[in-house]
């Protein structure tokens, strides 16, 4: 890692990375405010409660690409940021929940925004956070970019898939005996940071949004992107032009343009640093990102990525085995399935919903973004993450990222959500079960990766 002051290629291709990118984050931004008045359109004239499903197809889009031209669909990026190596997926992730969290409870002031609030029940939250963290660390994917990398061209996304299916299929087929303990068992219910200090008057509980959301905010502004820097290399003192120096990642650049050759050069260098170009990047990107995110919650249902995984089991199990799927109690919860005088019945986005659809855009977004943008489709060649091979056999690399995913998706299920349903949606709206599982999930990783992955926090921010 190196400080060097903030100098431009002059090169044409540069120049031309450089336009194509800044045009494409305008696009989104764009794409992001039309979904977001429409939602408020929708519900505040036309008093309609949900978008059709279709729009799903379309509204994953500004979530989806922004994760990819962060290199978010990368085991390495992602490895490095649950190691916390590297912060900036984490600080946005803050100023996402901070600011989206404002965003929507101001909205709410006006319309009804389609709540998914999570249930807090304890057994499922913990231990589903733990298997789920414990998977990432050893697969490197999140359920939703699963989908972003397989748009990417990511081979062992493959494997990763198949292993989530796996997964969330074995939830599926056990739920019935167990939810007693994981979703029974000390289950406070739907609440939030509002209602647990019996905060329910629409202005209070905005009022709570405000604290919440400066908060988080705040750790955007002021935690600086690498171990071992100081405070002026945060993203709020290089926004407002103090940060005076540049922090390249250079061992992280130099490996990328080994991955990927024909990658946007602007973009790599500029995802790779910590500089006030890269904080001025992540206010139109992130609020694209933050602002897609509300404006879902508005149009439809929450952002959410992992329960599409038990909706394929359930629909392959229904052709298979109309009856057994039919009767399964998880089933009937997201499949759409019931026994009706003795007779199955199949409507499949009847309890879903647009999550299947959503999840195809999250593919299309990782697939045009990997194409036209960033360049990085990999036309699925075989490749190995780099912290993966200082660890372990490279051979292995497929059966880590399949079992890592089955873990994940069982986890997700387990805890009814995942890094978007939880994470993401969850936190936006202040549920205290997405706030406890996202704690358990950073601290699972975390020792995964310390302990299995041989990846140790250093002043440089990668593995030796």
């Amino acid at each position: 890692m190196t400080e060097s002051n903030d100098k431009d290629m002059n090169d044409m291709e540069f120049k031309k990375d450089k336009s194509i990118f800044w045009k494409s984050v305008y696009a989104l931004l764009i794409l992001a405010i039309s979904l977001f008045i429409g939602g408020m359109v929708m519900q505040y004239i036309f008093h309609q409660s949900k978008a059709p499903l279709w729009l799903g197809l379309l509204v994953a889009l500004p979530l989806a690409i922004p994760l990819e031209l962060w290199n978010f669909t990368d085991p390495d990026t992602l490895f490095r940021v649950m190691a916390f190596q590297d912060r900036f997926l984490m600080v946005c992730f803050g100023f996402a929940i901070g600011l989206g969290a404002i965003f929507l409870y101001a909205a709410a002031l006006i319309t009804h925004p389609n709540f998914g609030i999570k249930d807090f029940f304890v057994p499922g939250i913990v231990i589903g956070g733990i298997i789920f963290g414990a998977g990432v660390g050893l697969a490197g994917y999140f359920p939703g970019t699963i989908w972003i990398a397989l748009g990417q061209g990511r081979r062992d996304a493959i494997f990763a898939a198949i292993g989530g299916l796996l997964g969330a299929f074995t939830w599926s087929v056990i739920f019935g005996n167990v939810k007693w303990f994981f979703w029974d068992t000390l289950n406070y219910g739907p609440v939030t940071w509002a209602s647990i200090f019996g905060i329910e008057n629409k202005i209070d509980v905005f009022i709570v949004s405000l604290i919440f959301g400066i908060i988080l905010i705040a750790l955007f502004l002021f935690l600086p992107r690498y171990p071992g820097t100081k405070v002026k290399n945060s993203c709020g003192y290089h926004m407002v032009g103090k940060g005076k120096k540049t922090i390249t990642f250079d061992t992280v650049i130099k490996e990328d343009f080994e991955k990927y050759p024909k990658a946007n050069k602007y973009l790599t260098k500029l995802i790779n640093e910590s500089s006030t170009e890269n904080a001025r990047m992540t206010i139109p990107l992130g609020l694209a990102f933050t602002i897609t995110a509300v404006a879902v919650i508005i149009l439809h249902q929450i952002f959410g990525e992992s329960t599409t995984f038990s909706w394929i089991g359930a629909q392959l199990s229904y052709m298979v085995n109309p009856t057994w799927a039919a009767s399964n109690s998880y089933f009937q919860l997201f499949g759409g399935m019931h026994i009706i005088n003795g007779v199955p019945v199949n409507k499949p986005f009847s309890e879903i919903g647009w999550e299947p659809f959503t999840d195809t855009s999250s593919f299309l977004g990782g697939l045009i973004s990997a194409t036209l943008i960033s360049r990085r489709f990999m036309g699925f060649k075989k490749q190995v993450p780099k912290i993966w091979a200082h660890s372990h056999n490279p051979k292995l690399r497929p059966i880590g990222s399949f079992v890592g995913a089955f873990m994940v998706l069982f986890g997700a299920r387990m805890a009814n959500g995942c890094a978007s349903g939880h994470i993401l949606s969850g936190d936006i709206q202040m549920a205290i079960s997405s706030f406890v599982f996202m704690i358990f999930v950073l601290l699972s990783a975390w020792l995964m990766l310390r302990f299995f992955m041989h990846l140790k926090i250093n002043a440089w921010g990668y593995t030796r």
